[in-house]
């Protein structure tokens, strides 16, 4: 079954002036656009109050082309990070090119911790079509530089969505990749997998995150398999609320089994479960447990519990339906929840392909 990559909601187009009144008037003959969306509004205030007004008001006067590339760009059409060189910057050098801007502004949203974890010369994608930017930083320093440019601490603006840091200043054009240094005591290459420096995950975790389902949003984050390329995978997750969860904090035993009781190998839509034979039964990765899919008039439980939130996040190749509980393991069905619940064997055997079903 084939459907489109759901993603987030669509920034709309911000209405500005231009100071040329060329393009002042050409503006002032059409009716104007939506207004932008909050975030972005929220950005240039803060900007502005924190002492980068050039860098504010440029934002106000590139946003309908920012929002436009970063719909396009973007996993989830809204993620936008920021980088802002400060107004002796703009002073120095002038007005910049609408492309050399552009490579200030990210179509992800990347915390200050995922920066400080990227690898050197990692590359992360920006809005400019003709120039990239690339961390020059080691992971162990605490200090960031991207394309030898220091990042200056903690984000000015973080509202999950939009990021902004303060920069040195402008970032350089046309930065050449830098090369990984080899150690010299290597006699020869090492065997080394190529790791993406973001996670293929990091679209349903933002959605998960969004709705409230902060922990199993990090239980998917941490998923080595996110990160690596040419990978098949088919997955479904029935996601529990925070609520349901938190009271297994600190009990690192049983995360294994708890995340992996939530996973079914294999694609299944809002669709699929509803077209199914009442009792229909799925393996999988935990040995001594599978998943019931039982119907009552237009109600879908999955060993027993409600399926709230169907179809909360899809793509070809991963779903999330929202639970408000956990799926239980067999001896919890018929009472409370043990305190030190039995932690069933993980089956690695089963591989993630749909067709053993």
């Amino acid at each position: 079954m084939a459907k489109s990559s759901t993603t987030m909601a669509s920034f709309k187009p911000f209405f500005f002036f231009f100071f040329s009144s060329l393009l002042y008037f050409s503006t002032a003959q059409s009716p104007p656009p939506p207004p932008p969306p909050q975030s972005l509004i929220n950005a240039a205030e803060t900007l502005s109050n924190s002492g980068y007004i050039s860098m504010s008001l440029t934002l106000e006067l590139i946003a309908d082309t920012v929002i436009s590339r970063a719909a396009k760009n973007s996993l989830t059409g809204s993620a936008l990070t920021i980088f802002s060189p400060p107004d002796s910057s703009f002073s120095d050098f002038g007005q910049p090119s609408l492309s050399h801007i552009l490579l200030h502004f990210s179509p992800v949203s990347i915390s200050l911790s995922s920066l400080q974890s990227l690898p050197f010369s990692s590359k992360i994608p920006s809005l400019s079509p003709s120039s990239s930017l690339y961390v020059t930083s080691v992971s162990s320093d605490s200090r960031v530089s991207i394309n030898n440019v220091e990042i200056l601490g903690s984000p000015i603006y973080d509202d999950g969505y939009v990021i902004v840091f303060g920069i040195e200043d402008f970032f350089t054009q046309n930065f050449t990749q830098p090369e990984t240094n080899r150690n010299p005591n290597f006699k020869s290459s090492p065997q080394c997998i190529r790791l993406d420096p973001f996670s293929r995950f990091y679209e349903v975790s933002l959605m998960l995150k969004s709705k409230g389902y902060l922990i199993m949003s990090s239980f998917l984050e941490l998923q080595l398999i996110g990160f690596l390329k040419n990978t098949e995978l088919k997955l479904t997750v029935f996601a529990p609320m925070d609520d349901a969860v938190v009271g297994f904090s600190g009990d690192f035993p049983v995360y294994q089994q708890l995340f992996l009781r939530h996973l079914v190998p294999c694609v299944l839509y809002w669709t699929d479960l509803n077209e199914m034979v009442n009792g229909t039964e799925f393996k999988n990765y935990v040995k001594g447990l599978s998943l019931t899919i039982t119907k009552v008039n237009d109600v879908s439980f999955v060993n027993g519990v409600e399926i709230t939130y169907p179809d909360l996040y899809y793509n070809d190749w991963v779903v999330v339906h929202g639970l408000q509980s956990l799926i239980p393991l067999p001896d919890e069905i018929d009472g409370e929840m043990h305190e030190d619940p039995v932690k069933p064997e993980v089956d690695v055997s089963i591989a993630p392909d749909r067709s053993e079903f």
